[in-house]
């Protein structure tokens, strides 16, 4: 990104022993902040600030995100903050926007960050009513959680707008950099839940050391090359306790699920930039939150559920090709939604906590672009299978699959065929027929991963 000209910015080598001695550590929201803060009253000062709104402070700090370690950033405001998040690559960096915003004058207004995935920050003026504050990342690192916390009530500190990262992958940075840029995320506005500790002040500086000496700091963290490898989360529908649809003949759906899932590894693992994991690889039962969960913490780039299905019309047949939507495109579709979101039944009530799918407002944002890019998924393996028996007849539909709720994710769900069909039935429990299928399936996925990168 190139800050306009009208953006001045000054960048320094490394922060002062003045600035160095305004680091803190502080024990704020259950984890060890690194803290920029505005140095005390009576040093020297290089402008005024005149927007009526000024950051006044900068914080990071690691904290735990559903057992994933994420990035907590806390920018101080001296008033009630109205922000604009933004995501942008090559590099990677998370914008914050706010309009009338200046930067306080005892800062510096750039300079390295030591908190991982935070490289550097700095701010400028995109436009002359509008402050930036940039921060780089080593990893696309995607915010999960966003939120404006208010002021203390002993009047210590001002509001705070509060940003929380986990490092997703490239596919999960790319849906949250598109929902930013089309909408305005609106954070909520939160009450203080957890009490601060007490701060503990690095030792002051040596008074012979001149203000702009450079202190020795550990070395800035550097941004992760990785390779273009993207991961493709593989879910084969039911299992253990949960046999699933049952065939004329007796055959089970979690039989061919698995079959089937492990067949679409394999094709895929001959594909060079692609890296396949089986949320289960053996006749194991999971809930449904579970499979999500699994997908995430691989940073999966897409999700892929195999499933087969049963209908009380034996002529029913073919393939049909699912995204995530509230509202289902048929009856049968909202059917077969509500009897397979009933699997989760099976396991026992739910006592994991806070639902992780679409917690909160950014969460939901992210999914509505999920949902799109998951339809242009759909579109593709429908593309790809009009030879095979029943092909694309079905077409795409739309249902409100729980396993389809991951926010950031694109997933599809693929009906592989009815058992309650018998020449449905017969294909399904035929190899050379799942491996046609498998390699149709991996082939679409190939093809839209390719787009996805471009």
């Amino acid at each position: 990104m190139k800050m306009s000209d009208n953006c001045i910015l000054r960048f320094f080598s490394g922060l002062s022993d003045a600035v160095m001695s305004c680091l803190l550590i502080l024990g704020l929201f259950g984890g060890g902040l690194a803290a920029l803060s505005a140095p005390a009253a009576g040093q020297q000062v290089t402008q005024q600030t005149s927007a009526p709104n000024a950051i006044t402070g900068l914080r990071l700090g690691q904290i735990d995100v559903q057992g994933q370690e994420g990035l907590r950033i806390v920018v101080e405001m001296q008033s009630r903050p109205e922000t604009r998040l933004l995501l942008l690559d090559s590099p990677w960096r998370l914008v914050i926007d706010s309009p009338s915003t200046s930067w306080d004058s005892r800062l510096l207004p750039a300079g390295d960050l030591m908190k991982a995935p935070a490289s550097r920050y700095r701010f400028g003026h995109p436009a002359p009513d509008i402050g930036r504050l940039v921060i780089e990342l080593a990893v696309p690192a995607t915010p999960v959680r966003a939120f404006i916390l208010q002021p203390t009530e002993d009047g210590g500190v001002g509001y705070r707008f509060v940003v929380d990262l986990i490092d997703g992958g490239p596919t999960r940075f790319a849906v949250a950099r598109q929902a930013l840029a089309k909408s305005r995320f609106q954070p909520e506005e939160r009450a203080e839940t957890v009490t601060p500790l007490s701060s503990v002040p690095l030792p002051a500086p040596r008074p012979d050391r001149a203000l702009h000496s450079k202190p020795k700091i550990a070395a800035p963290i550097t941004p992760v090359q990785r390779p273009k490898t993207f991961v493709v989360a593989i879910d084969a529908g039911h299992g253990g306790k949960d046999p699933g649809a049952l065939g004329k003949k007796g055959t089970r759906e979690k039989d061919i699920t698995l079959k089937a899932a492990k067949m679409l590894a394999e094709e895929l693992r001959k594909t060079v930039n692609i890296t396949p994991i089986l949320i289960r690889n053996s006749d194991r039962y999971y809930k449904l939150r579970t499979r999500i969960k699994r997908a995430r913490d691989k940073q999966a780039d897409i999700f892929v559920s195999l499933h087969a299905d049963s209908a009380p019309n034996s002529k029913a047949r073919g393939i049909s090709v699912f995204s995530l939507s509230d509202r289902a495109s048929d009856k049968e579709a909202a059917y077969l939604a509500q009897r397979e979101n009933k699997a989760d039944l099976i396991g026992g009530p739910d006592l994991d906590g806070e639902d992780p799918v679409a917690a909160n407002a950014l969460l939901r944002m992210f999914q509505r672009e999920s949902m799109n890019e998951s339809a242009k998924l759909a579109s593709v393996i429908l593309s790809n299978i009009k030879d095979l028996p029943g092909g694309d007849k079905r077409g795409h539909r739309f249902a409100g699959f729980a396993v389809l709720k991951s926010p950031d994710i694109p997933s599809i769900l693929v009906e592989m065929g009815f058992l309650s069909n018998r020449q449905d039935e017969k294909n399904l429990r035929d190899n050379s027929y799942l491996r046609g299928l498998s390699k149709r399936l991996a082939r679409a996925v190939s093809l839209y991963l390719e787009n996805a990168e471009s």
